[in-house]
């Protein structure tokens, strides 16, 4: 498997999964800052990502010839 498309798919994960971890164990300011970074990071990834899956099934839903959107071959490498 493609390591730059399992990290794609992973990534926002390890992200919440780390700043929940460290602002757990936070115990200074810049350790809650950092966490609160990568929790914020996590979040916007896939906030984004569901925008846009969400555009790509009303532009599936209008032009029905199209590839489906659950489709993501386009983003591995050959």
């Amino acid at each position: 498997m493609n390591l730059e498309f399992c990290w794609y798919e992973v990534s926002p994960f390890i992200y919440t999964a780390a700043g929940g971890f460290f602002l757990g164990r936070a115990d200074s300011l810049l350790t809650i800052l950092s966490s609160a970074l990568l929790l914020t990071a996590g979040g916007t990834i896939l906030f984004l990502r569901r925008q846009y899956a969400l555009r790509m099934r009303e532009y599936q839903q209008a032009k029905p010839d199209t590839r489906a959107s659950g489709d993501r071959s386009s983003l591995r490498s050959a």
